[in-house]
């Protein structure tokens, strides 16, 4: 017995299970868009994972930033960071999606795995973002060791010539 696969000419045995890839889209869209519209966009790309038989992992909002070179006339865009796995055309209905929305700018696809673990990625991600936060501690930290220093006037004499 054979089924086929949605979105996939291959066909397989129905009691085979084929593993879900892992995929991550960062899109643009413009600074204008108002925060109702932001969410029914991501509730639009949820469910096309959804039907492809997957889930989105993560969703990040970057928020507005400015953009490298004008696009479309535009110099500010708004970023959101998806990660999702899915089965079959996942990632082509996700940019056809995209591409018909006009206020989405750019957008970029890149396959993180072709077997994708959910749980895996949220702790590394976990262990990332705990990582980046001890450094930004200690870097605080150091600063203001300096700033206390400096009120302080332990500084060498010699380094009164940088202050002229």
């Amino acid at each position: 017995m054979t089924a086929l696969n949605p979105g996939s000419t291959r066909t397989t045995e129905s009691s085979g299970n084929f593993p879900i890839a892992g995929y991550e889209t960062t899109f643009v869209a413009k600074s204008e868009i108002t925060d109702e519209g932001l969410n029914t966009l991501k509730e639009r790309l949820a469910g096309v994972v959804q039907t492809f038989a997957g889930e989105v992992v993560l969703t990040e909002d970057w928020g507005k930033r400015k953009l490298a070179y004008p696009i479309s006339k535009e110099t500010r865009g708004h970023y959101i960071y998806l990660v999702y796995s899915g089965k079959g055309d996942v990632v082509h209905e996700m940019e056809r999606n995209l591409r018909l929305n006009e206020n989405i700018l750019r957008f970029l696809t890149v396959n993180l795995a072709s077997e994708f673990d959910a749980d895996q990625f949220r702790k590394r991600r976990a262990d990332v973002h705990a990582a980046a936060k001890k450094r930004e501690e200690e870097r605080e930290a150091r600063r203001e060791e300096r700033n206390q220093e400096f009120r302080r006037g332990s500084y060498d004499d010699d380094s009164s010539d940088y202050r002229e």
